[in-house]
């Protein structure tokens, strides 16, 4: 019989290891292998610095593709919104016109113009200017003394008291019958502003579509001492004064009420326009506040007076008197 032999037969049985003791051993070295090459320094590839990584938004359009992140996306929102509230901000700027300033004091103004003197060589106020001294509703412009009690008459009418106002109507109806309607006015007016003495004051008011005021050279719009030289010419302006235009009321005895006086005496022949109740009521209102009588002249070319004047209810309403008078028996 013949004996094979392998060649490990003759490897001596200590010097042979197990197989799980070179598994085990093999793992170790690998594991040894990564944990030397996880602990290098070096980071990316090569000297390319690092690059942040975060989410992008993605733009397909058909010619190529965007990328925006989120933060690229932020800073745009932002940029936008401060850009429409620029535009609005610039829009309500452009709004208003380049002009435009802080409305007026309108009254201030027009009560700093009345006391201010006028220009030399102007002896009476523009009619639009008295218009809207009538309409501001100052108080009264008695810059005077009060004088002495005086009772002076207008066509028979009495009138007591120590500061006068006459508002006498030059409407273009006052021409009418060969001009006796104003004519007769006039005569009547200087006869009682001559019977004032200097202890009384007076005012003048001629009024059409606007009251016209007498205002001496270098006065302002206020009652007037009865001296012979301001008498003088008070006259002188009474008898230039003309007729001719419209008829407004209101105006002129919101004018002379401003001045506080004690008596008015009002005439016209104009009984139309009337003054509504409203007027009627506010003219009273305000005679009562400065103690004022308002006395009416009436002509008309009736036979006998009217019934409904509203010259009869002025009268009355301010304890004063009413007369009407046939423009055909006036003296002229």
């Amino acid at each position: 019989m013949t004996l094979a032999y392998r060649p490990d037969d003759f490897v001596p049985t200590h010097r042979r290891l197990p197989g799980w003791m070179l598994s085990t051993l093999l793992h170790i070295v690998v594991l040894v292998g990564l944990a030397l090459m996880m602990g290098q320094d070096s980071h990316g590839t090569g000297d390319a610095p690092d690059r942040p990584v975060g989410i992008a938004i993605v733009h397909r359009m058909p010619d190529r593709t965007e990328y925006e992140t989120a933060a690229e996306q932020s800073q745009a929102t932002e940029q936008a919104a401060a850009s429409q509230a620029a535009s609005a901000a610039q829009g309500s700027q452009a709004a208003l016109p380049a002009d435009a300033a802080p409305p007026l004091d309108l009254d201030g103004l027009l009560a700093a113009a009345l006391d201010t003197p006028l220009p030399a060589g102007n002896p009476g106020e523009s009619d639009a200017m008295q218009a809207a001294a009538a309409s501001a509703g100052k108080p009264g412009m008695n810059l005077g003394p009060s004088g002495s009690q005086h009772t002076t008459e207008v066509f028979g009418i009495s009138g007591t008291g120590s500061r006068f106002v006459y508002v006498f109507d030059r409407s273009e109806s006052m021409n009418g019958f060969g001009g006796r309607p104003l004519l007769a006015a006039k005569m009547q007016l200087v006869r009682s502003i001559d019977s004032l003495g200097p202890e009384q004051e007076f005012q003048i008011i001629f009024y059409n579509n606007q009251p016209r005021p007498f205002v001496p050279r270098g006065q302002i719009v206020r009652l007037l001492n009865g001296d012979e030289q301001t008498k003088r010419s008070a006259e002188q302006y009474v008898r230039a004064m003309t007729a001719f235009g419209g008829t407004r009321h209101m105006d002129a005895l919101l004018m002379a009420l401003r001045m506080s006086p004690d008596v008015i005496f009002f005439l016209t022949d104009a009984r139309i326009p009337r003054l509504n109740g409203a007027q009627l009521q506010e003219i009273k209102a305000r005679a009562q506040r400065s103690g004022t009588t308002i006395h009416t002249i009436e002509f008309g070319d009736d036979l006998e007076p009217p019934r409904d004047s509203f010259l009869r209810n002025l009268a009355t309403d301010n304890g004063g008197q009413y007369r009407y008078l046939h423009v055909g028996a006036l003296d002229g």
